[in-house]
């Protein structure tokens, strides 16, 4: 293997001072002058060649296995070689694109067997798997778990490059910074991001034929560079909450700098244009950047960070400046505690053995927490050269539960709690556990402070710089790239090109949840770009108490005479019957072949295109009044409606789906009821008896008959009254402390839809029974489906609703407090005329 960079260092020598007498400051001082004189990469004549050479070695490289690339991390070839001549030779252009094509290959996320092989399981319990075969899967989940580390430790250079040491000082203005910073020194390097931006300038001014296949190829080499860098992610935490915070810690680091060097603005330009011919073959992976970019963020987040004080603290990052002066305060901090020996030695050793003995309990109180970290193997030698392979988790929890059994001279009683409390728990049916999922809730459906993980990323300046970040980028984008995009992509999912990948709709489900939500949530005011299309937002006091109540999550519409002050803009563009249809459709799919995951995100997707059509409808622009007027009817009203919620809903069972889709579905089918009562109301105003229903004059009078002859109440008890989605709304209000308040006000104005929906009206068929009946109390009494409400669970519910102390002052319980105790106070009075209630409370209706 021959040398393939020669490089000559330029450093000089450090200057001392005469007059300090302390020696440690005088060598703090030059450590921290030398790390600040970097090394200058001076390339010789073949180091383009040589560098050809490299790109040619590692496209012959093992997708799968990728022993060069491994090799060249153990080099530290990126680091050490590669990035150095990217910042000291960006003159050279044909230099830099040859080390970008480099970079890419070393940054392409891992294959599909290594993702797997990462998350292997191991059988070493069963004894059904040979044992060379277990020694294959070690071999192959530690070559994946090795490149995932790689690539973690590629995105942790890129994103803590000296250069980029600027981006996280202060949360001031990014030019503002570098101006001062370019005054200050004349000498200060670019950005490494900014190094490979301005490669893009040349090739994105050309247009049309001007355009050649060269400048296609950097384009799609730099994004391609970008893609990888936000694509990396962990393989496999193993349970590990630190390792997932820091992968989530250096996201956002990235988020940050490239609003500081301008990338998140090039794709802005390319966004804006890539419905152009020669832009076009870039929408799918401006797709996939967008994805990336937006990656584990929550948007109603991102939309109410511009209502929170900028954070004006800095972030620590790893640059030699930080180092240099890390070991100075750490030798400053010897010197001091070296001069403060005056306590008595009895105290010291008295703390000194506290300290220890609360270091050992706290060790044997994590040990089994601590090591499931780890999803290591252990080889054990057996007699006659046998060898068995057990699991850390088990051996470790199996050697604790033992230790405890016989620590510090344990009597029974202690033997039988440490059996109960460590014995492998059994897995719940999903009658006891209805909810599955990782535990994460959006700051949608959940209540403040509901999260202690989320209190404490809260409390980051970089969480809050790179929302803000986001915040403006989503502002930027939805006003001037968002349709454009949105065309173009749908255009590929019309004619069903073969470019589309197998999971490119559950990514473009995503992004467009994502700003859906986003808009939702967002502060528009004083804001242009989100007046309405007709001619500018009035500012009366109905409008903005409507944007109050959008913004909040309630979304409650009284009536057909409000209008909203935002209008749907761009997103409109996502609001047609294609767009519906493709979602209708996958929801069918992904029922059929029992995918979750994806169908909680078209679901949440159709919850966010309800509000949006809610939006619409209440609109003062009479084109979005038209629009949402139409797609109502070829989603409700039509002889063969769209509609897929009732599906939903009956499809959903217990220990499958998460508590976020649930609150997808309540949500869902409580705006739906809202907007299909407002709509009703608002047709039996606007027909009149002069109107020749046979013949309409126009299109929106046609709606509005096929409207009125809605029966709305047959709809709501044949396709939302059964005693299974009673229950589903049951178990999604036992989790009542942990819903926000919109969600237990609709799960309430369910019931109290359910209390006061009358069965017996006494017309049609139903007279001649009335009749018969004479003066009897069945005869007169109006039934409800109150009855359906008279079980145990739905009681087990109430009393824990009405027993907790902790929310009676609190005002996001009142109404559900209201709602408890007038439902109590009716079943008792009901009780007392019928005692068989009680019987009957403990069978379903």
């Amino acid at each position: 293997q021959r040398t393939t960079i020669t490089t000559t260092s330029t450093s000089t020598s450090t200057s001392t001072n005469e007059g300090d007498d302390n020696d440690i400051v005088n060598d703090n001082n030059r450590e921290l002058e030398k790390d600040q004189e970097e090394p200058e990469f001076i390339p010789v004549t073949d180091c383009l060649n040589w560098l050809q050479d490299l790109q040619r070695a590692l496209r012959r490289d093992s997708d799968t296995y990728r022993p060069i690339g491994l090799l060249l991390g153990q080099w530290r070839v990126v680091s050490q070689k590669l990035l150095p001549l990217v910042v000291n030779c960006s003159y050279d252009s044909a230099l830099v694109l040859t080390i970008c094509k480099i970079l890419v290959i070393l940054t392409k996320p891992t294959a599909e067997e290594a993702r797997r092989a990462g998350g292997l399981v191991l059988d070493v319990k069963s004894g059904k798997v040979d044992d060379g075969v277990i020694r294959e899967q070690i071999i192959l989940r530690d070559n994946a778990i090795a490149q995932s580390d790689l690539l973690m430790e590629y995105k942790k250079i890129f994103v803590r490059h000296p250069t980029h040491h600027y981006a996280f000082k202060s949360n001031h203005s990014t030019k503002a910074s570098k101006e001062k910073q370019t005054q200050k020194s004349p000498k200060q390097q670019p950005g490494l991001f900014s190094i490979f931006t301005s490669l893009l300038a040349t090739p994105l001014s050309k247009t049309g034929s001007s355009r050649t296949t060269t400048d296609h190829h950097t384009i799609e080499l730099i994004l391609h560079l970008f893609r990888n860098l936000l694509s990396i992610s962990p393989l496999n935490t193993y349970g590990s909450s630190e390792k997932a915070r820091e992968s989530m810690a250096l996201h956002r680091e990235l988020i940050v700098l490239m609003k500081e060097e301008m990338v998140l603005d090039v794709l802005m330009v390319i966004g804006q244009e890539v419905e152009r011919r020669e832009n076009e073959g870039y929408n799918l992976l401006l797709m996939e950047i967008l994805h990336h970019l937006l990656r584990s963020q929550d948007p109603t987040d991102v939309a109410l960070s511009a209502k929170q004080t900028p954070p004006s603290t800095s972030v620590p990052v790893a640059t030699p400046n930080n180092k240099a002066n890390s070991k100075k305060g750490a030798r400053k901090t010897i010197i001091t505690t070296s001069t403060r020996h005056t306590t008595p030695a009895s105290s010291a050793s008295n703390s000194l053995r506290a300290q220890l003995q609360s270091e050992r309990q706290r060790i044997q109180q994590t040990v089994s927490s601590r090591h499931s970290h780890f999803g290591g193997t252990l080889l054990l030698s057996k007699p006659g050269g046998r060898h068995s392979y057990v699991s850390a988790s088990g051996y470790l929890s199996q050697h604790h539960y033992h230790h405890s059994d016989t620590k510090d001279g344990a009597s029974t009683n202690n033997n039988t709690t440490a059996t109960a409390s460590h014995t492998p728990t059994r897995r719940k049916n999903k009658k006891s556990a209805p909810f599955v999922g990782s535990g994460k809730s959006s700051s949608l459906h959940s209540r403040h402070g509901a999260s202690l993980a989320s209190s404490r990323e809260m409390a980051s300046p970089i969480v809050q710089r790179a929302k803000l970040a986001l915040n403006e980028f989503c502002r930027e984008f939805v006003g001037q790239c968002y349709g454009p995009v949105m065309k173009s992509l749908k255009n590929e999912f019309r004619r069903d090109s073969n470019r589309l990948e197998e999971g490119d709709r559950f990514i473009f489900f995503r992004i467009v949840w994502f700003f859906h939500q986003w808009w939702r949530f967002a502060d528009r005011s004083g804001d242009d770009s989100f007046d309405d299309v007709g001619g500018g937002a009035s500012g009366d006091g109905k409008n903005k108490e409507v944007l109050n109540s959008v913004n909040k999550g309630a979304n409650e519409i009284d009536g057909g005479d409000k209008t909203a002050k935002g209008s749907a803009q761009n997103l409109i563009f996502t609001m047609d019957v294609f767009m519906f249809n493709l979602v209708f459709n996958s929801v069918d799919e992904f029922i059929e072949r029992k995918k979750p995951t994806e169908l909680a995100q078209t679901v949440s997707l159709y919850a966010e295109m309800i509000h949006m059509l809610q939006n619409m409808y209440v609109s003062k622009d009479p084109t979005e009044r038209m629009m949402a007027l139409g797609l109502m009817d070829r989603i409700f009203y039509a002889h063969e409606a769209m509609d897929r919620l009732p599906k939903l809903l009956s499809r959903w069972t217990p220990g499958t789906y998460s508590r976020e889709y649930l609150c997808d579905l309540v949500e869902c089918t409580h705006v739906t009821l809202k907007l299909l009562d407002a709509n009703a109301e608002r047709c039996k105003s606007a027909l009149s008896d002069e109107i020749d229903r046979k013949r309409p004059n126009d299109a929106l009078e046609r709606m509005n008959i096929t409207a009125s002859e809605f029966d709305q109440n047959a709809y709501f008890m044949r396709k939302f009254v059964s005693n299974q989605i009673v229950f589903m709304h049951i178990q999604l209000l036992s989790r009542y402390s942990v819903n926000s308040p919109h969600v237990n006000r609709h799960i309430a104005a369910y019931f109290i839809r359910l209390c006061k929906f009358k069965i017996n009206k006494g017309d049609g068929d139903m007279d001649g029974f009335d009749d018969a009946l004479g003066k009897n109390e069945l005869a007169t009494k109006t039934s409800t489906f109150e009855p359906m409400l008279y079980n145990i669970g739905m009681f087990t519910v109430m009393e824990k609703i009405l027993n907790d102390t902790t929310i009676r002052d609190n005002e996001d319980f009142s109404s559900l407090l209201m709602f408890a105790s007038s439902f109590m106070k009716r079943f008792a009075r009901a009780a007392e005329m019928n005692p068989m209630l009680y019987v009957e409370a403990m069978f379903k209706h």
